[in-house]
């Protein structure tokens, strides 16, 4: 049996019931995800064969809280203060290359929709849209953590996630303007490396957030603790 005749009898069976369980199991099994639509997914065999696996699971194919299989402290509450660290991706049609803009901001719909109408050469984002035009590439958004403190304070985890990332193999056009951020001694709540499977599973299209008014809740928590 193929691997895409057995995952899609797996969810056929329901031993595979969410997205978030069916990521997991082409991970276990060496394959490479390479996209991630309403309802399916693309994969890239150690074969070198790519295929698509298509579902329909319950609750619907945007979820506007990631379902993880991780305890990350992440809860659906009102934030009253503090900065969001978030993630614009995107990955080349061919799955072999990829790139990202880390960012951080208190609004998240108000920067989601900056990012998505004001293309300014030299700034913010514009750098990962023209290498997702080039690539033909869809740019999607995560939210990464929420950080209890104050803009310096989440600049030091702004500059961790971008330093995950880029160690995960993204590229990270134009973020040499930046200059080198700072690095938090206790990245306190936070993964050790980028977690690839949690992101692309929290993943949406950046069009379908604006245009929908979704957002979504972060993946991880970073308490205010002294550095």
């Amino acid at each position: 049996m193929t691997m895409k005749a057995t995952l899609q009898a797996a969810i056929s069976s329901g031993q595979i019931n969410s997205k978030q369980e069916l990521l997991e199991r082409a991970e276990a099994l060496g394959l490479t995800v390479t996209r991630n639509g309403r309802d399916y997914i693309g994969l890239l065999g150690p074969d070198g064969k790519r295929f698509r696996i298509r579902f329909a699971f319950a609750g619907g194919a945007f979820p506007t809280r990631p379902e993880c299989s991780i305890d990350t402290g992440a809860v659906p509450v009102i934030r009253s203060r503090g900065y969001w660290i978030y993630a614009l991706t995107a990955h080349s049609r061919n799955g072999e290359r990829k790139a990202c803009y880390i960012g951080q901001t208190v609004n998240l719909k108000r920067r989601f929709r900056e990012h998505l109408r004001r293309h300014r050469p030299g700034h913010a984002s514009f750098a990962l849209f023209e290498w997702a035009v080039r690539e033909q590439a869809e740019v999607r958004a995560t939210v990464l953590s929420w950080v209890d403190g104050d803009q310096s304070y989440a600049s030091r985890f702004e500059g961790y996630w971008l330093r995950l990332a880029v160690e995960a193999g993204f590229e990270a056009p134009d973020a040499h303007n930046w200059g080198r951020l700072p690095q938090p001694e206790n990245p306190t709540g936070q993964p050790n490396r980028w977690p690839a499977m949690e992101v692309f599973a929290a993943s949406l299209p950046l069009l379908e957030l604006v245009e929908r008014g979704i957002t979504p809740v972060e993946l991880f928590v970073a308490s205010r603790t002294p550095l």
